[in-house]
């Protein structure tokens, strides 16, 4: 079994400083707990990527935190977030090195190792990462009508000569789906 912390955020990636970092540990961590979690959780990664990972974070989730994240909805998406950039650090050689615009179908684009500002941006982009977050499954089948959903806006936004990965994070249970497309 992987053991992953949410604490490797606050180090920064490539396309995440290190306050974002830990804007998005913390909603990691508040997701986790909120949902009965405590360190040391399993999270079950279902799909093309398959594991267990064991995940841990060192946030103490306060009142103050409770009440900093008390909007499901935002917290959701930053933890998946959180979540996700963790799966694909640990289960591909990619890391997150750009942020995406609003309207390309998808959330970052991954590349292998630093950012390079030497380089073209087209250069170093060598797929693509969409990310979904559900608070809590409603029905066996939620996380799988989700994923469909991000398959579709994915073909039908996105250029489909490049990789793309899709991962949905469920807090509830927890677990995820990674697939590629």
């Amino acid at each position: 079994m992987l053991e992953v912390s949410l604490d490797i955020l606050n180090e920064g990636f490539p396309a995440i400083s290190k306050n974002i970092g830990r804007y998005l540990a913390e909603g990691g961590a508040f997701c986790m707990e909120a949902n009965g979690h405590k360190p040391g959780v399993v999270l079950k990664v279902e799909g093309e990527y398959k594991a267990f990972l064991t995940v841990y974070w060192s946030e103490n989730i306060d009142d103050q935190v409770k009440r900093a994240w008390n909007d499901s909805k935002e917290a959701t998406e930053y933890g998946a977030t959180a979540i996700a950039l963790l799966l694909i650090k640990t289960l591909t050689p990619y890391t997150v090195i750009e942020r995406s615009f609003q309207g390309t179908g998808f959330d970052y684009w991954l590349g292998t190792g630093v950012y390079d500002e030497n380089q073209l941006p087209f250069q170093q982009r060598k797929a693509r990462l969409e990310i979904s977050g559900i608070w809590k499954a409603a029905g066996s089948n939620t996380v799988e009508a989700r994923l469909q959903i991000k398959r579709n806006q994915l073909q039908a936004i996105s250029d489909q000569g490049m990789p793309a990965f899709i991962i949905v994070v469920e807090f509830g249970t927890p677990k995820s789906k990674f697939v590629s497309q």
